[in-house]
This record gives C-alpha cells, sequence and structure tokens, in this order.
C-alpha cells in the first residue's frame, strides 16, 4: 500500500525564491555633512513579518526607520512597500504609521480620543470611529479603560494605547521606535509577548528599531544586525546566534569567546578546520568549516560560554583546554566563571544551575578542565 502523498511545510517567505518582498529598501545613501548614517543599504521584508533592526548608537538603525517613515529622505536609492516606489512622498501619504519611544499620548485627552485622534484628522465617519477605537481597546485588552486619562494609566498600558493608535488607521506598516525603552525589565519581558501576540492577530508588517539584543532575539522573526551605517549580517535569531557571519556579530550577540588562530589544515571528508591555538591543550583547536580555508589564513575562532563543559580532571573532547577560576558571578539560574588558561587567555564559562544551590560549584583559584565540540566552535574569517 502506499503511502499518502504529504505536502511539504510551507518555506518562510525569505527562502523562497517566487516570494515577493512587502518592504524594498533598494541601495539607500544618507549623509549628515561627512557622516555616512545610512550606506548603500539595500534590504527585503516580508509580508506579516516582525522585522528588528538591531545596531548599537551610531550604527544607523534610527535614520534608516526615519527614512522609512518619510521623515528623512534619502541622498539615493529607493524605498518601495508593496510594490509602490514612496521615497519621495511624505508621511502622511504614505501607509505607514509609527509609535515613538516616548508614546507621544495626549494628556488633556482620554484613551479613546488618543486612540481617535489619527481617525478624525483623515475624516472618518463618528460612528465607524466609535466602532474602530472599540476593537483597537479590545485588541491591546483594555475595553474598559477608554475614558481614562493617560496619567491614569500604568507605563505598559500606555505602551499599548501608543500601539492601539498606531494601528487604528491600519497601516500595511507599522515602524516602531525602541517601543520597550521606557518600561522596567520585568514590565519590559511581559510585554514583549504581549507586542508579538498582537502583531500576529492583526497580521500587520512591523519593523522594529531597538538596541537590546534580548528584545530582537526575543520578538522577531530575522533581524538586520546594523554598524557604521551597513547591514552586516541579516538572519533569525536562532540563526544569527549560533551562525554569526563577522566577529563583530559574535561579539554583539550574547556572550562569546575568542580564540585568535592560523589555519593548518582542512579535512573535507569531515568538514573539520584544525587552527593553531595556544589556549587549547596540544596547540590545536577543532571547528566545523564547510568550505576550504588556505593554510596559513589567520582566523578567529567564536565559542559561547554554554557550549563549554566543565570537569575537574581531563576529558576526551575535541578541544581541552586548562585553567584556574579568576572570577565568579552567580546570578540564579547561571553562573559565570571567567578561566584563566596557561597561556593567558581569559575564557568565559556559563554552568546552568539545575538543581538547588546557593553557591556557585567552583571557587576562585580552582584548577579546572574545560571542553567543547568541534561543532560548538564557529570560525570567523572576518
Amino acid at each position: 500500500m502506499a503511502l499518502a502523498n504529504r505536502s511539504a511545510p510551507p518555506l518562510e517567505p525569505w527562502k523562497d525564491p517566487a516570494a515577493q518582498p512587502f518592504l524594498r529598501v533598494e541601495n539607500v545613501t544618507k549623509t549628515f555633512g561627512k557622516l555616512y548614517a545610512c550606506d548603500d543599504i539595500s534590504l527585503d521584508v516580508y509580508r506579516g513579518e516582525f522585522f528588528a533592526l538591531l545596531g548599537g548608537s551610531g550604527s544607523g538603525k534610527s535614520t534608516l526607520l526615519r527614512i522609512l517613515a518619510g521623515l528623512e529622505t534619502p541622498d539615493r536609492g529607493r524605498i518601495l512597500i508593496d510594490g509602490v516606489d514612496v521615497t519621495h512622498l511624505p508621511p502622511y501619504q504614505r501607509p505607514v504609521n509609527m509609535m515613538f519611544q516616548s508614546y507621544a499620548l495626549f494628556p488633556h485627552m482620554t484613551v479613546a480620543q488618543n486612540i481617535a485622534f489619527g481617525l478624525k484628522q483623515d475624516g472618518m465617519p463618528s460612528g465607524e470611529i466609535k466602532d474602530r477605537v472599540q476593537q483597537m481597546l479590545e485588541l491591546v485588552q483594555m475595553p474598559q479603560l477608554g475614558n481614562r486619562k493617560p496619567d491614569q494609566l500604568s507605563g505598559g498600558q500606555r505602551q499599548r494605547v501608543a500601539l492601539a493608535r498606531a494601528l487604528a488607521k491600519q497601516p500595511k506598516l507599522l515602524l516602531l521606535d525602541e517601543p520597550l525603552g521606557a518600561l522596567d525589565k520585568r514590565l519590559r519581558e511581559r510585554t514583549q509577548f504581549e507586542l508579538v501576540n498582537i502583531q500576529e492577530r492583526v497580521g500587520t508588517t512591523f519593523v522594529m528599531v531597538t538596541h537590546d539584543q534580548e528584545e530582537a532575539m526575543t520578538m522577531s522573526s530575522r533581524i538586520a544586525v546594523m554598524d557604521t551605517g551597513r547591514i552586516v549580517q541579516v538572519s533569525t535569531p536562532a540563526a544569527l546566534y549560533e551562525y554569526p557571519s563577522t566577529r563583530f556579530v559574535a561579539e554583539f550577540i550574547g556572550g562569546i569567546n575568542l580564540f585568535e588562530g592560523r589555519v593548518l589544515d582542512h579535512d573535507a571528508s569531515q568538514r573539520r578546520v584544525r587552527i593553531a591555538c595556544d589556549a587549547v591543550d596540544g596547540g590545536a583547536l577543532l571547528a566545523r568549516h564547510a568550505d576550504p580555508i588556505p593554510e596559513g589564513t589567520a582566523v578567529s575562532v567564536a565559542v559561547r560560554p554554554e557550549k563549554i563543559d566543565v570537569h575537574e580532571s581531563r576529558p576526551e573532547a575535541d578541544n581541552v583546554a586548562i585553567g584556574k577560576v579568576r572570577d565568579i558571578a552567580y546570578l540564579g539560574d547561571v553562573s559565570i566563571y571567567h578561566v584563566e588558561t596557561e597561556s593567558g587567555a581569559i575564557v568565559r564559562v556559563q554552568e546552568t544551575h539545575v538543581e538547588r544551590s546557593s553557591e556557585p560549584h567552583y571557587d576562585w583559584g580552582e584548577t579546572l578542565w574545560l571542553s567543547w565540540p568541534a561543532s560548538g566552535a564557529v570560525v570567523l574569517t572576518a
């Protein structure tokens, strides 16, 4: 009896060659004097994505967001939304709305009046405005708070009102400028999931600017990491973390150990590269790498702290190092150890606390063996 045919799961749109981007940024450049805020940026965002622009101060992420909103005009390049060139359209003619970090709510208006403001400006009939406002209040789970003023709300509630106002006009694209920056840590963490759930329900394409890597990793379908006006890497949160393409991305996303060395040889059958490195036992480090790298090439090898196992005696493993504990940070769920190897390299190790304990497992000055597999190491040539 033949097995029933099962259709393959749909491709993620950025992996589907037939998919058309909803937002397309083509070779956008913006300068302020001699400073390149955006330097020849090209980017595709697909319909329904929650996309993050992630970078530090001066990376160009906020300038790019303002260009998408129509608040800045690029020196060169084009912006297309749903196939329409909007590069030179003013903000009010674009199918775009923007939610600012400060929320910018009108203090003299009620919640309902704040949400209705843009709809009134557009001349929507009062009956439709009332229905739309109620829909937005239901969406952000505030149906009974329409008559309150902003100063009667918590920070999280004000954030949701600003979101409701931004979505009320049903924009094709919603831009969020550090949307959770004004919230405390606990509220920010809870609101991240609320915002993602709302985005999934309405299906609007979101583009968010943030400097917070954890926020970007938690909320977005894909992330563009930016540095000095350029996009360094675009990928999913998991791929950015596990497979950074450059040293900058490896250091910017999460904790990292970087070992410097030169390529000794490459085993194509095992997809392994051997790298000279004084920090490891035997002076050679093994890493997985599919593409051949010429012998003698200087590289960095990135290893996440949680990929490293700790032992009290020498283990059998692809990569082994020995050192003494120099610093300890107890964080409740994990302990962070800084281990100094015999070569003087400092290796950051993260140990998860599976069992209840009020103390780290190891002490200052204690000698530890460290190990990690070749598959846990990423070779970086840039």
